[in-house]
């Protein structure tokens, strides 16, 4: 309708994933690389979450899109199935041609599929979306077909997408098996304001604008009424621009925008307020109904309580409520360490670079030990890595800053020329330590930032034992966004803080 009033192509915000469109903050590349470093590295289960409408579905149709590998890749839109019906609509999204009637019988024609798919060098992923829906039997036996491996490979790929309630379905106890194997995980926020801006004015360009259309101010507004979610980023801007057209504007200002803001809110009305409290009053008259039966088919004689045990009551009930709301406070504002460890996500590439590809991990860590345990081949050998290790760490105070590369998992070379440097001094002087400390900037969820240092830390501490230095030599820790060295206002300094430094001790 209003496309040749702005001079549009085509509609710059449509609430569908058309990958035109598709805008990519510093958040959502971090979260790409992350997620493509776990399908490309076979790390079996990897998860998504993030409110709704922050764009999980986007990143995972991005993802598939960009994969640099031959894949085989099925998708479950809603996994809120029967356990046959499931392993149904598995074979059909796989293409096994076939209807089955057991479970059994399934889990054979999968295991054909599988290797035949590993014969022809082609990664199978499966991507169950909406993971908030589905139910713990149905989680268990997603889990079990896992355990169709090879010994050194996982022949598929299961990729969690849902809401932040899958997390409290993984941390019930009866699904710890499913938890404990889930080794890449990423949690996406809403967008900031700036992100905001800039993802208005891409869609804007990309749909053919000329010229900027929505204020400073507009925009400003726009995030406060979607909170930097793009679900209602889109809406609001496409309400705001039919607006403008029949206003026949081509600028659309704060006015317009909270225009539209108060039609989109649903009102809650006077007969709504008094259905919910006529609601509220019956559900209260029958439970008070269903509380005089029970008494009465127990005791003989309704009990009175005294005043002085209503005093107490209440005095009992204020004093536990003081007691839960300091204990949710500090769970929501300490520092420590989440319940999810990140020990299984610590990262087995750089130890299978310095082995074959075959061998098994216990192999590895037995010839890992083997040259832990050899000694210095001379002393003209240990003084050439003493002076090389000077040119590393000039005093003992100072430290080296590793970087990986820009929202990557990944090292740059030059990190691991310095590795290799370190790990060469650490093996000729078993009696030097050092310390591992991996940073980030302060934008996330603090516990979550805490967690991606942790894992850049063991990266780190990974790469250095598999190179021969011993483990206990070596102390990880995950800092997070503390300690920065540069601001967190600017990309660039943000870029600089998510660092690992390396200190000698």
């Amino acid at each position: 309708m209003y496309l040749s009033h702005y001079n549009f192509t085509e509609k710059p915000f449509q609430i569908t994933t058309d990958p035109k469109f598709i805008w990519l903050g510093e958040k959502h590349l971090e979260a790409l690389s992350t997620l493509k470093y776990g399908v490309l590295e076979n790390k079996g289960f990897l998860l998504l979450t993030g409110d709704v409408g922050t764009g999980k579905t986007m990143l995972i149709n991005c993802l598939v899109t960009k994969l640099d590998i031959e894949a085989i890749i099925a998708t479950v839109p809603d996994p809120d199935l029967e356990i046959l019906d499931f392993f149904n609509s598995l074979s059909d999204s796989f293409k096994m041609n076939k209807k089955f009637k057991g479970k059994g019988d399934f889990i054979v024609h999968l295991k054909d599929f599988l290797h035949k798919a590993h014969a022809e060098n082609k990664n199978v992923l499966l991507i169950i979306d909406e993971a908030q829906r589905l139910n713990d039997e149905l989680l268990e036996e997603i889990r079990l077909l896992s355990n169709i491996e090879l010994y050194n490979k996982k022949l598929i790929n299961i990729f969690f997408v849902g809401q932040y309630e899958f997390n409290d379905i993984l941390m019930r106890e009866r699904n710890r098996a499913v938890r404990q194997r889930i080794t890449v995980r990423y949690n996406i926020d809403p967008l900031t304001e700036s992100e905001t801006g800039e993802l208005i004015m891409s869609r804007l360009e990309t749909a053919g604008a000329k010229g900027k259309i929505f204020s400073t101010s507009a925009i400003h507004e726009i995030y406060s009424f979607s909170s930097g979610y793009p679900r209602l980023i889109n809406v609001i801007c496409d309400h705001a621009l039919l607006t403008g057209y029949t206003k026949d504007t081509k600028k659309i200002d704060v006015k317009i925008i909270k225009e539209c803001s108060e039609e989109l809110t649903i009102p809650v009305t006077k007969s709504m307020i008094e259905i919910s409290k006529t609601s509220v009053k019956t559900s209260n008259k029958n439970k008070e109904k269903e509380l005089k039966k029970n008494t009465d088919q127990q005791i003989d004689k309704p009990y009175k309580k005294s005043p002085q045990l209503l005093r107490m009551s209440y005095i009992t009930a204020a004093a536990l409520l003081l007691i839960i709301t300091a204990y949710l406070i500090n769970n929501l504002t300490s520092k420590s360490s989440p319940k999810w460890t990140v020990e299984d996500l610590t990262t087995q590439k750089y130890k299978n670079s310095l082995q074959k590809e075959k061998r098994t991990l216990s192999t590895e860590m037995e010839e890992a030990k083997k040259i832990e345990t050899t000694p210095a081949t001379s002393d003209n050998d240990k003084e050439k890595s003493d002076g090389k290790m000077k040119e590393i760490f000039p005093s003992p105070d100072q430290t080296v800053i590793i970087y990986f590369k820009h929202n990557s998992n990944e090292l740059t070379d030059e990190a691991f020329k310095t590795l290799h440097e370190i790990a060469e001094y650490m093996i000729h002087s078993p009696e030097a330590k050092i310390t591992v400390k991996g940073y980030t900037d302060s934008t996330g969820h603090y516990r979550y930032n805490v967690n991606v240092s942790r894992f850049r830390a063991n990266i780190i501490k990974s790469y250095l034992v598999g190179k021969g230095v011993d483990s206990s030599t070596i102390e990880s820790l995950g800092l997070g966004p503390a300690n920065p060295i540069a601001t967190n206002s600017t990309v660039e300094g943000r870029k600089v803080n998510r660092r690992v430094e390396i200190e000698l001790n």
